[in-house]
């Protein structure tokens, strides 16, 4: 099997380098920006996020190099406009009151569509892209991969705290973004042609423009050849990022030598994938995940090892085993994201520390020398 190219981009906050509230820096940081950036630079829906998208990548050194040059130079560009890059899910101070909705038609038409869902969303995630250039076999991809879709939650999870509380969850941008209609697992599909009249049923009713509108967990893009992972808050390290974009290729390959072999998955009802990832996001690493096929429940890292085990095969076509073995051996002696923070923050919840400590490890190991 070809060994399809990947690509990555994350959301980042911009904030206040001493107290850590956000603040609606991006155009001062896009104008600081140097030309030399080999990543796609955007607006997000609110003035206190930027994006960044990394160009097409063979290797995962290659999404490495990309990701350390990106958080560098907006590092760098945020500094001179007087902000700070954080790589977190949420933001725990409290919300910004000024209105720092991106001025776009598209933003605009969802601010008045979605009023206060769209005020609110806050929100900072890490998408990844794996060729797929046959949308019939995507189809079938994606109703494999669903499965997967609560572990990738758990081991990404990274926004404990929300307008100035801890939440109680893991991963609580993942219950603000699921409250969108267009939002949260894919159905399962019988065939592409049943993906074409659900994608058509939703333009006809008018609950999307076009099928770049739809935000599921895993979807397969409108204008670019690819399979899109979403379910994945933003993560502090950027040796954690490499790893999880490897794991995310290893499921789309293990997926497609599985249907090649005839392996039979039964198919998971909607309504029992979206109980076990709001088990995720609300447990993450810290209590045992559920199983959407065998429905069961076993320890968060026995969880991931599952995963990692039935997808080995294509991790060692791909050469992408070791970081993904070291990823699996860091969350289980030092947790996920969410962990972090809450030992950052402490008992008496000390945001302001959190924050600065978030800021400190989206910056950690950005030399290029790492590679």
């Amino acid at each position: 099997m070809d060994i399809p190219a990947i690509g990555v981009e994350e959301e980042y906050q911009l904030v206040d380098p001493v107290h850590g509230a956000m603040r609606a820096d991006c155009k001062r940081v896009m104008s600081r920006l140097k030309d030399d950036v080999d990543a796609e630079i955007q607006h997000e829906l609110h003035l206190t996020q930027i994006e960044m998208a990394s160009p097409v990548c063979a290797t995962l050194n290659d999404a490495k190099r990309s990701l350390i040059e990106t958080r560098r130079a907006l590092q760098e560009a945020a500094a001179e406009a007087g902000s700070a890059l954080s790589a977190a899910g949420t933001n725990p101070l409290p919300l910004p009151h000024a209105d720092d909705i991106t001025p776009s038609e598209r933003y605009n038409r969802m601010t008045r569509r979605y009023q206060q869902l769209a005020r609110d969303l806050f929100i900072f995630g890490c998408h990844v892209h794996v060729s797929m250039p046959d949308k019939v076999l995507g189809v079938e991809v994606m109703n494999r991969a669903r499965r997967w879709l609560p572990t990738l939650l758990a081991v990404s999870a990274n926004s404990p705290f929300w307008d100035g509380h801890d939440t109680g969850y893991a991963s609580y941008r993942r219950e603000l973004w699921a409250q969108w209609p267009m939002a949260g697992p894919p159905p399962h599909f019988v065939d592409f042609a049943d993906y074409n009249r659900k994608v058509s049923d939703l333009i006809e009713i008018g609950a999307i423009a076009d099928e770049s509108f739809i935000y599921w967990d895993i979807r397969l893009p409108e204008k670019i050849p690819t399979i899109e992972f979403r379910v994945a808050d933003v993560m502090l390290s950027i040796d954690d990022v490499v790893a999880y974009v490897g794991l995310i290729r290893g499921i789309v390959m293990q997926s497609q030598a599985d249907i090649r072999d005839g392996v039979k998955q039964a198919p998971i009802s909607t309504q029992l994938l979206r109980y076990t990832l709001w088990h995720a996001a609300r447990y993450g690493m810290d209590q045992d995940l559920i199983d959407p096929i065998d429905k069961r429940s076993r320890p968060a890292v026995e969880a991931v090892e599952k995963l990692v085990s039935w997808c080995r095969p294509s991790l060692q076509s791909s050469g992408d085993e070791a970081q993904v073995d070291s990823f699996v051996e860091r969350l289980a002696n030092r947790g996920n994201g969410a962990s972090m923070q809450r030992l950052w923050a402490g008992k008496s919840l000390d945001f302001n520390s959190a924050v600065r400590c978030c800021v400190e490890e989206t910056s950690s190991g950005l030399s290029l020398a790492n590679c």
